[in-house]
């Protein structure tokens, strides 16, 4: 009787600390807490992936870059997180944003601002493609554009990615990053005229600011928020 309590606590144990370390990596999202809005507040979703969720950011719920925006901006607003570990804009790669439940939370949430990121895992090999990267995240984008809230949308253009011991984390490809999905980012923001935020300027050559070369660190989302901050209060 003794060994089985044991090995019940031992299960428990191990299936607590699993279910802590997919959190902390922002691949759960059947829990991801949502603030609750007051009549009066300014709406915000920021939409996107890993790095939104704020992936490997150390102390999360103080540190991802929503919440610090959130903090910068102050009670008249209210600044949802959205994001979800690995996923893209692209409806045919591995893992696409609008297939999931965040997605539609998102668009639930009725927001007055979208601040939206993605481009970075559609990157991989096996995702990446310009054309369809284009058009599905247009269409993604004019998801939002055409709610009854009538948003004001920012297109985030990803940070840069930085080797680690020789090599890019998590199969993402600096080059493809560089050279077509920064520009393809850019030239979706002119296509819907929207405004577009280059976080690939921002981070150039601050690789000290990331945990892993690709996810910011909490220094690293002290700065994306601030850029986003100070892009929203100039505008409103």
């Amino acid at each position: 009787m003794l060994k089985i309590i044991i090995a019940i606590a031992v299960i428990f144990i191990l299936a607590v600390i699993l279910i802590s370390v997919l959190y902390h990596f922002g691949f759960i999202d059947f829990y991801h807490p949502m603030k609750k809005t007051d009549k009066n507040q300014i709406k915000i979703a920021c939409v996107g992936d890993s790095i939104t969720f704020g992936c490997t950011v150390r102390n999360w719920r103080k540190n991802n870059y929503p919440a610090v925006l959130s903090n910068l901006l102050g009670e008249k607003y209210c600044v949802n997180n959205f994001g979800y570990t690995n996923r893209t804009a692209i409806k045919s790669a591995d893992y696409p944003y609008v297939n999931e439940k965040l997605y539609r939370q998102s668009l639930d949430f009725e927001p007055d601002i979208v601040v939206i990121m993605l481009g970075s895992n559609d990157s991989k090999e096996n995702n990446w493609n310009k054309d369809k990267f284009i058009n599905d995240y247009c269409e993604m984008i004019n998801s939002y554009l055409t709610l009854a809230s009538k948003p004001k949308v920012y297109v985030l253009v990803p940070p840069p990615l930085f080797e680690v011991r020789g090599k890019v984390m998590w199969q993402l490809r600096k080059g493809v990053m560089d050279n077509e999905i920064c520009p393809a980012v850019k030239h979706t923001a002119d296509k819907l005229s929207v405004r577009c935020i280059d976080m690939h300027s921002v981070f150039e050559n601050k690789q000290g600011l990331f945990s892993d070369g690709v996810h910011p660190n909490a220094e690293g989302s002290k700065l994306f928020a601030q850029k986003v901050f100070e892009v929203i209060k100039n505008e409103i």
